[in-house]
């Protein structure tokens, strides 16, 4: 389940439901994708040293602070705050402790269950988290997630910071998206795209590569540098931050 940024709420689909319930924290925060661009400096340098012939799939923060790439060959790194190696996730018992552990329903807290089954009736449990900090996730089948503490106190509803309107009201029916498009092989970039890369920035190897939904391209360098590409190949512009 990876989910973005969350803040606790105190209502659900019927807000009367919830009225009572009383929150122990406020911000309380999932796994959020992370831009690959906006990953500490550290990591993008890590990766193009490191393994030189791979770009960067996808990255996310996790609850705990660490940062998760994948690599384009599946392989995926954890770092720290603060962009340091601390290994790689492959799921063996020794390295276990990187992943948020999904859990089947049957293993949820009875707590759990029975607040889902009093305030939601009538949906069911998509799928569910133990997350670092051991708190659990809980979707449902709308894509509401429920959270709860290692008790199986509720704690509140997880909304996504950007389905916050000008007022800072809550929109329960607008889906959180990602407005990133689909990693590529730099293979795969116009020729254009090459040559400008190599003709101004020789010394920087290509991190992560895209193609937005438009067409255009995004492209990622060791610094963190975001250059950008229209449908052709043609040099739109740079981000630097």
């Amino acid at each position: 389940m990876t989910l973005g940024t969350l803040t606790v709420v105190s209502c659900s689909k019927n807000s009367e439901d919830v009225e009572n319930d009383s929150l122990v924290g406020i911000g309380l925060k999932a796994d959020a994708k992370v831009r690959v661009g906006d990953l500490p400096v550290e990591i993008l340098d890590f990766v193009a040293s490191e393994f030189p012939e791979l770009t960067i799939n996808e990255s996310e923060e996790e609850d705990n602070g660490n940062f998760k790439v994948e690599l384009s060959n599946d392989i995926e790194l954890v770092f720290d705050a603060n962009g340091d190696f601390l290994g790689i996730d492959d799921d063996s018992q020794e390295n276990g402790d990187f992943d948020d552990s999904e859990i089947i329903k049957e293993d949820l807290l009875q707590a759990i269950l029975d607040y889902i089954e009093l305030k939601y009736p009538e949906m069911g449990i998509d799928e569910a988290e133990m997350e670092h900090n051991n708190q659990y996730e809980v979707k449902l089948n709308d894509d509401t997630v429920l959270i709860f503490n290692s008790n199986g106190d509720f704690q509140g509803v997880g909304v996504e910071e950007n389905d916050q309107d000008d007022n800072g009201d809550y929109d329960w029916e607008e889906e959180g998206g990602n407005d990133d498009g689909d990693a590529i092989d730099p293979a795969d970039l116009p020729e254009m795209v090459m040559a400008y890369l190599e003709e101004t920035y020789p010394n920087l190897p290509i991190v992560h590569a895209e193609i937005e939904d438009e067409g255009a391209f995004e492209v990622t360098m060791s610094n963190g540098l975001e250059v950008y590409f229209d449908t052709e190949g043609n040099f739109l512009s740079v981000d630097e931050d």
